[in-house]
């Protein structure tokens, strides 16, 4: 099993530092690579007054000509709110710089007031991102193309080409795991959601890529929010205030969680209601080192996932110092236990 870092680029309020906060993000992915960690992501949305990353490829190429040997990619890069042959252009210039490094996730997107950015309506969202991802693949072939769609008409050759990218589809929904099985790609999951509902989804997966016959190009990537501290309480009073907020806002506007499956979300009501003890539960990967070692071994058990992709620093915190000393810690007293 592989391990990666996701960074959450954002500087709270007004994004007034948002530069350094990216330079910061820049060394923490070497400190990374140095701790033993597989990959690198960045996630991307628009309008975030915190300066929340809105393009991750200049950022991804950047951290590409600081590192050797980690993935550079995102999760995910709202593919559909763009000309997918100029997604794949960049990715691909991305890829050569890495030398074959990048593994590119795609989603549908989420918030309406992102599609209005962009001049787009939600409806036809989801045939749109298939013609997109149908279209990227073409690009990414090195081979000429000619492909007319509902949404995108496009002939030419895409150069360079990458060396080795990979695509991979976001997605929260049995069709959206379904999708990315049909397309032989690997599915990333979201961070949110509690492990019975990564479950369930990995099987719909499962069985998808069987009834397409993508089994050997799919595998799961989990998603989860985590820290390493000492223990338990440490992690409550220290991290989790800092990231209450964040999974607040996923519950107000993605109401996708699952009520026979996620039965303590039933009395939420506001942000205060999202009680450590039970929410980090099946959940979160936090604690002690033995606490996130048995915590992964148990996800792993459950959902046979190729790659844990983490989230350790948020907007709000830990600061950037705190941040990259978990980073390492993470490394060498976490990962060797899956060597």
């Amino acid at each position: 099993m592989k391990f990666g870092v996701l960074f959450r680029v954002q500087d709270p309020p007004a994004g007034e530092n948002i530069g350094q906060r990216m330079r910061e993000t820049i060394e923490a992915a070497t400190v990374a690579e140095d701790a033993g960690f597989n990959g690198v992501f960045l996630p991307e949305h628009h309008m975030m007054a915190d300066g929340y990353l809105p393009n991750p490829f200049p950022l991804m190429g950047a951290i590409a000509a600081r590192t050797e040997r980690v993935h550079i990619g995102t999760t995910v890069h709202l593919l559909s709110f763009y000309n997918p042959v100029q997604t794949a252009e960049a990715a691909a210039v991305v890829d050569q710089i890495a030398g074959g490094r990048v593994r590119l996730g795609v989603g549908l997107g989420n918030f309406e007031p992102e599609f209005e950015l962009m001049g787009l309506e939600k409806k036809g969202q989801a045939r749109r991102f298939a013609e997109a991802i149908e279209l990227l693949q073409l690009a990414w072939s090195g081979e000429a193309f000619d492909y007319e769609g509902e949404f995108y008409k496009s002939k030419g050759k895409v150069a360079p080409a990458p060396i080795d990218a990979k695509l991979w589809i976001g997605a929260m929904s049995d069709v959206g795991v379904t999708r990315a099985a049909k397309f032989g790609c690997a599915w990333p999951t979201d961070p949110i959601h509690n492990i019975a509902v990564i479950e369930r989804w990995a099987e719909q997966y499962r069985s998808a890529a069987r009834e397409y016959g993508t089994e050997s190009d799919t595998s799961v990537v989990l998603l989860r929010d985590a820290w390493l501290a000492d223990s338990i309480q440490e992690v409550e009073e220290v991290w989790w205030p800092r990231v209450r907020a964040d999974h607040w806002m996923y519950f107000q506007d993605i109401p996708r969680f699952v009520a026979d499956l996620e039965p303590t979300l039933a009395d939420v009501h506001k942000e205060e209601d999202f009680m450590f003890a039970q929410h980090h539960i099946n959940r979160l990967v936090v604690g002690s080192p033995e606490d996130c070692i048995a915590t992964i071994k148990s996800m792993q058990e459950t959902l046979q996932m190729d790659y844990l992709i983490m989230t350790f620093r948020f907007a709000t915190g830990p600061d950037h110092e705190s941040h990259l000393e978990c980073l390492r810690r993470f490394g060498k007293e976490v990962i060797p236990a899956f060597q």
